[in-house]
Parts: structure tokens; sequence; C-alpha cells
């Protein structure tokens, strides 16, 4: 196979077959137009046919494949195209454009296409004629690879029909391009099944992953709790004993001023002992499934009352949280209370600990957190905002927010966020960063479902 570039006059042939032979536009995937492709260097390479082969495919290993296929076809060109401008301007093609274009004695051929990755189907535009005979070939092939039994005799019977004459021409390449179709129909639901069948292996090595590390933190939750009930229950024989000491020890300055240091420190101690109670219950209850305990609650008053509750905590820290005032009617939900409370009572705490981050790192006065209940026409969910002043979220820890244990804190579980996905999950909602911007905060919301809507009134 010989490689040239394209002739000035060449080029104009080129231009104007590819405007004629535009009729087959869509999106397809890639094993589509391998699956035609293939056909159809088979087909050249039987036939021995002769002309010439325009190829740009960007370094694909796939139809670099097909590529090597042609060379031991003495007959056929390499025409190699090293850039868009070839084509002129207004032909739609990009450096990340691909191409293949075969102009033989037998058949004629054109087809382009992206190179995004990011998309699963691609926009492959171009077109083909083929010889009757040849189209009949390359149907058969095609024809094999269609899995329906029923579909495939219909078809074959069809193309049996059809005489090899040039009036039938458009018929036989009609047949193709619905073969093509059903072909796409054919890898897309593969595509679909693979996709499931890929996220089900993630979610069973997701839970294996999760029961084994579910299983390890109950083992030494156990071991840690047995010492650590011990500790708390000498932490209190001793603040017993001292009292008693105290109570009847004379009044001294040293009394007067030990006592109160004592009791203190005592209640420190039994508070830590709680604290990490609380810490081990959080490790091992993750795994178990959730059991919810469902009643009537009118979400506005109640998120109200969180806050109201939460915000001696923002006070002691210098910090503001602060309930927006709803223009909504009260809207009454059968949801799980106390779960619920902690989901958002999780987002409260994480919002604090990022406008206090944000305040000493800017030396600079904690910001507000808004809080606010959300819900629109057209819109199945309602929404409970929370909107931080913090530092924001990075773009590679945000995708590993909900990740059970993991945790960008040194002191935390990393299960905050992702017991609180889980509970509202287990509602039929889930827990998303609707909005996060370097330097100005983030926007968490836990999410329920209209569907748990059980009426709707004024507001009390």
């Amino acid at each position: 196979m010989n490689v040239v570039a394209p002739t000035p006059n060449r080029q104009t042939k080129l231009d104007g077959l590819l405007g004629h032979l535009c009729s087959c536009t869509g999106l397809y995937s890639k094993e589509t137009f391998l699956s035609l492709y293939s056909c159809v260097t088979k087909l050249i390479r039987d036939q021995r046919m002769t002309g010439m082969a325009l190829t740009r495919t960007l370094g694909d290993d796939s139809f670099e494949a097909m590529n090597l296929a042609l060379t031991h076809v003495d007959g056929l060109t390499l025409t190699s195209l090293d850039g868009p401008e070839m084509f002129g301007t207004g032909s739609g093609v990009t450096p990340q454009t691909g191409m293949l274009v075969i102009l033989a004695d037998r058949l004629c051929m054109a087809m382009y296409w992206t190179t995004d990755k990011r998309a699963t189907f691609k926009m492959y535009e171009g077109g083909w004629t083929f010889h009757p005979g040849d189209a009949k070939t390359i149907a058969t092939q095609l024809i094999q690879q269609i899995a329906e039994d029923s579909l495939r005799q219909t078809l074959t019977t069809r193309m049996e029909e059809t005489p090899i004459e040039r009036r039938y021409d458009e018929k036989l390449n009609l047949l193709i391009s619905g073969l093509v179709d059903s072909l796409e129909n054919r890898n897309r639901d593969l595509m679909v099944a693979l996709d499931q069948v890929s996220q089900l292996n993630k979610q069973v090595l997701n839970n294996e992953r999760l029961a084994a590390i579910g299983q390890l933190c109950s083992v030494i939750a156990h071991e840690i709790r047995n010492p650590l009930g011990l500790i708390d229950l000498y932490a209190k024989l001793t603040e017993t004993q001292v009292n008693q000491v105290l109570e009847e020890a004379p009044e001294s300055e040293l009394k007067a001023t030990q006592q109160p240091i004592i009791q203190k420190n005592v209640g420190l101690m039994r508070e830590a002992i709680g604290s990490l109670d609380t810490i081990l219950s959080e490790l091992t209850s993750y795994s178990r499934p959730l059991e919810l305990n469902e009643e009537s609650v009118a979400l506005v008053d109640f998120v109200e009352n969180i806050c109201e509750f939460y915000q001696p905590y923002y006070q002691e820290k210098q910090a503001e949280l602060k309930f927006l005032p709803c223009p909504l009617e009260e809207m009454t939900l059968n949801i799980d209370r106390a779960r619920v409370r902690q989901a958002l009572i999780n987002l409260l705490k994480n919002a604090l600990e990022a406008s206090l981050s944000e305040s000493a790192r800017n030396d600079k006065a904690p910001g507000r957190v808004l809080v606010s209940v959300a819900s629109r026409k057209g819109d199945d969910s309602i929404y409970i905002k929370v909107e931080d002043q913090g530092g924001g979220v990075d773009e590679k820890v945000a995708a590993k927010l909900f990740t059970p244990y993991f945790s960008t804190k040194g002191n935390g579980t990393g299960l905050g966020l992702a017991h609180s996905r889980k509970i509202l999950q287990t509602h039929g909602g889930s827990v998303e960063l609707l909005k996060t911007q370097p330097g100005e905060g983030s926007t968490f919301a836990l999410v329920l479902p209209k569907s748990r809507l059980c009426s709707v009134g004024p507001i009390s």
C-alpha cells in the first residue's frame, strides 16, 4: 500500500463526494461503526479492489488494526490526512475529528467522528454507496450480528428477494442503513447491561468492604468498650468519693479553690468517655440496616426548632446560625424525626467547622450559616438547605465526600455525611452538595421526596 498526500484536484473531488454522501447522521457507539468498517475492509480484501483510502484515526488501535489489514491490497492507495485544514473551512472537521474515507471501483464510503472521550455515544457522520452484489455481501455479514432469530430471518428473506441490479441500489443501501441502526440498538442494550453489571459489581464490592470494615470496627469497639466502661465507672466512683471527702473536710481556702476544679476535671473526663462511646457507636452502626420509626412531622417548624437548639453551639464559637423566613406553607411529612434531626445536625456541625476553619485561615470573624426549606413546582423533592461561608470543597474531595470512613479531619470518623446520606436514602431521598465555590462557601441539602408529603397548610 502506498502512502501519499492528496492533490488539490483530488481534494476538490473528495469535498464534493463528502457532500453527496452525507446521508447517515446520528449518535452511534464506536462498536457499531467498527462492525460496518470490518465488513467493508473484508470485502475490499476479498474482491482485491482498487482505489484509494484516506484515514485519520488519531492513533485509535481498533481502526489502526483494520487499516493494517488493507496493506495487503496492492491496488489500494492510502492517503494520510495530517490536519483538518485539508477539508477546508466549514467542513466541521476539527483536530479532534477522526476520518475514514474509501473510494474504490465498486464502493464509496465516507465517515468522520469526534474523539471526545467524555461522550459514550459520539457523532458519526457520513454515508456510503455499494455495488448491489457487494451490498448483499455486507448485509449478510451484518445480519449475522443481530441477535434476534426472527428479525434475522425476515431480513435475510427480504435481501434474497431483492435482485442484484443497479435500479435496486437505493433499496439495498437503505437495508444496510437499517441493519446498522439495528446493530446500534443491540450495542446500546449491551452497553447498558454491561454498565448495570459494572454498577452491581461495584455495589457488591463496596458492600463487602463495608461489611468487613464494620466487622472489624465491632471487634475493636468491643475491646475498647470494656476498659472504657471501667474508666467511666472509676471516674464516677472517684467523683463520689472526692465529694464525700470535701464535704467532711473543714472549710478552707484550699477546699474552696480545689473543689470546683476537681469536679470540673472529673466532668470533662466523663464527657470525653461519652464522646468516645458515641464514636464507637457510629463506627459499629453504619454497616447495619436502618429501621425507620416514621411519624407525621411539620417540616418548617421542625427545622426551625433544630436551629434554635443548635444556636448556643454557634454562639459559643462567635458564629451566627440563621433560619431564613420561609414563604412556604407548612408541609407535614412522614419521616423518622430522630434520624432526620441527626442528619441535619451533621450538616450544621460541618457548616460550623467550615466557617471556623475559613475564619482562622483569613483571620476574620466566622461567616453566617443560613438554613432554609425550599420546594419548587414541577420538582418532586423538598430541600432543607444549609449554606455556609467557609472555604468551599475541593473538587477531588467532593468526589469522596460521601464515601464511608473518608475524612479530611484528623479527629473525624468519616461517617457523618455518609450516615446522613444513608438516612435520607432510606427515606427515598439523598444528601447533595448543591454548589461550592473556593473561598466563598458551600451549600448542602437534605433532599426528601414529595411522596412523603401528608398535608400542606398555613405555618403556625
